[in-house]
């Protein structure tokens, strides 16, 4: 269960979001279930800062497409391992409101 969750609706690019969690580059992976399947996401784990990134892989592509895509979020929550407290974020794409009333 996470501790807490912070979500960042402030629309970034890539670049924004790599400087906003301190990491020059994502080394991305797929992520496993807890039964060792492979997930629709990617996950970039930095052990020595205890910092996961998460990216759906569609996402993955698109940005691979176009590492330039300025609707980006930021999902923020500490979550506990194995080997304590870690911060997990969870890189989103927003799409435009259908309808603003």
């Amino acid at each position: 269960m996470p501790k807490n969750v912070l979500n960042l609706y402030e629309v970034m690019t890539l670049s924004d979001v790599k400087s906003k969690i301190g990491i020059p580059k994502l080394e991305l992976n797929t992520a496993k279930d807890s039964d060792g399947n492979a997930t629709e996401w990617m996950r970039h784990w930095d052990n020595d800062n205890r910092v996961a990134v998460s990216i759906h892989k569609d996402l993955v592509g698109e940005l691979q497409a176009d590492a330039n895509i300025n609707s980006l979020g930021l999902q923020t929550e500490t979550r506990t391992g194995e080997q304590g407290d870690y911060t997990a974020y969870r890189v989103v794409k927003y799409s435009p409101a259908e309808v603003t009333i």
